[in-house]
């Protein structure tokens, strides 16, 4: 029975503290917006081949399918986060669930990809506001003692909402097409607002009183959004000359931001954050750790229906392996690691990965399923050893008036990473193919497969992608490894006790 009055109220600014019952009840709210955030990449990129065959396009043109939607997720980030700490998690998110859904319906109806990808931007905007709140949200709520846990389950959820998208969105795409991805959104975010409506604290946050800092947001936009341009410019030729300004550019706003913030008021991104090595080298971690997975979830499917042959629906099927090892991996971190320090389980996580991304490099026309499912299962074990402590570490001593743009930066490192790999890895794979290779090679029907020059061009491109996501996985290890000792319990009790 859940106690929906089970409230004890603290002597901190009336703020209330959820009783055990209400917290978990919460936790359940915050997930289903974060579920249907997170699936919404993955079912859509088993839909691409079908919509590049309806829109004529390549595979440089259709990754905007994917990569608009990440992109604009990530870079609005740090202000979803900043915007949580001024009007409250609770209405920022209930906001952001809400407009995820409409630009979802929205989607199924496009009548070109211009207004497709628009859409995709908008559902990016909404994004941002959940998932902006998703681990604050957890850090505020859960005592440490229950903090991993809740962690592990979060990881899990991640890992259902893989296969979610991957079956759910595999039957639809074969029966009903790829418009009908967006209706499975739709339906799990009009959930997650009824939930997030009934449930979701909306007290007054300790940081209501402070201002925005625009011009932080401005140039926070832009710095995240410079290198997007830089892998499209610098992918195929590293020495291309805009390529080259654009870095110098990038560069050039990067260390205008930092100043900028070092003399707000009230900056967008609190500099003193990054004095923390937990915090800064475990989001570089994460960052790599998804540049690295990404190029997994992205060119698998493509690689099973355009060199195996395979259906949208087998498609998702075999990647079944990686989600639930993930799943078992991170309930068994949980449990069973509980001694252990973060840098170690975390860094042997990254490790498991890098490997993975080497094994998927050989991958041919002629791969056997248990042949493919052997690096994916290595994946799954790896991502469920990283994530989780890694995500309890990098918040655990944040300051409860900064959990917002905490969880902020820290959510733009991870979709940061997922939307670059995903952008990598699609113009590797276009440039081994070349212009009309791009588009010829997703222009047959379902479960064709191609041949000839195409195939061995293709094969080629791809383990190109997985050596580089290799290598994405191996500055990921270092980074995890130079990360700095824990942060005790008895530092974060009162920073939680506070926050709550």
């Amino acid at each position: 029975m859940v106690s929906w009055g089970a409230l004890v109220t603290t002597g901190t600014a009336g703020q209330t503290v959820p009783s055990t019952d209400r917290r978990w009840w919460i936790f359940v709210a915050i997930q289903c917006g974060n579920f249907v955030v997170y699936m919404d990449a993955f079912i859509v990129t088993l839909a691409l081949p079908a919509m590049a065959r309806d829109f004529g396009v390549g595979i440089h043109v259709i990754k905007w399918a994917v990569v608009s939607y990440l992109g604009a997720l990530t870079v609005t980030l740090l202000v979803a986060g900043r915007l949580a700490d001024l009007f409250g998690r609770g209405r920022v998110t209930i906001v952001g669930i809400a407009l995820h859904t409409l630009a979802a319906l929205l989607c199924a109806a496009a009548p070109t990809l211009s207004v497709l990808l628009a859409l995709r931007v908008l559902q990016g905007l909404g994004g941002a506001l959940v998932l902006a709140n998703v681990m604050a949200e957890i850090t505020a709520v859960f005592p440490p003692q229950e903090r991993r846990l809740a962690m592990a389950i979060n990881a899990s959820v991640l890992a259902l909402a893989q296969v979610t998208g991957l079956l759910v969105g595999g039957l639809f795409i074969g029966w009903l097409g790829w418009r009908a991805v967006f209706l499975v959104a739709v339906a799990v975010g009009a959930l997650g607002v009824a939930l997030d409506v009934s449930l979701l604290p909306r007290d007054r946050p300790a940081s209501a009183g402070r201002g925005m800092d625009w011009m932080g947001a401005v140039l926070s936009i832009l710095v995240v959004g410079a290198p997007f341009l830089l892998v499209e410019r610098m992918a195929r030729d590293v020495l291309d000359p805009a390529g080259l300004a654009a870095l110098f550019a990038a560069a050039a706003l990067v260390a205008l931001f930092i100043l900028v913030e070092r003399r707000s008021t009230h900056p967008l991104l609190e500099p003193s954050l990054f004095r923390s090595r937990a915090f800064s080298c475990g989001a570089a971690a994460a960052a790599c750790y998804f540049m690295a997975s990404v190029t997994c979830y992205f060119l698998v499917p493509l690689y099973a229906q355009v060199v195996l042959g395979r259906t949208p629906f087998a498609a998702g099927v075999l990647l079944l392996p990686l989600s639930l090892a993930l799943v078992a991996s991170s309930q068994l971190t949980s449990s069973l690691a509980r001694g252990l320090s973060t840098r170690l389980v975390s860094t042997a996580g990254l490790v498991c990965v890098a490997v993975s991304m080497v094994l998927m490099s050989t991958y041919g026309a002629g791969a056997s399923y248990l042949y493919i499912a052997g690096p994916l299962v290595l994946l799954g074990v790896g991502a469920g050893m990283f994530q989780s402590p890694n995500n309890a570490a990098v918040l655990a001593g944040v300051p409860p008036e900064h959990l917002g743009v905490a969880n902020g930066a820290f959510a733009t490192a991870r979709n940061f990473g997922q939307a670059i790999g995903a952008s990598l890895a699609a113009e590797i794979l276009a440039g081994g193919l070349g212009p009309k290779g791009a588009v010829d090679v997703l222009s047959g029907g379902p479960s064709s497969a191609i041949g000839g020059l195409y195939l061995q061009a293709y094969v080629r491109a791809q383990a190109h992608a997985f050596e580089v996501a290799a290598g994405l996985g191996v500055v990921g290890v270092l980074l995890s490894a130079l990360r700095g000792a824990e942060v005790r319990r008895a530092e974060v009790a009162p920073a939680v006790d506070r926050a709550r």
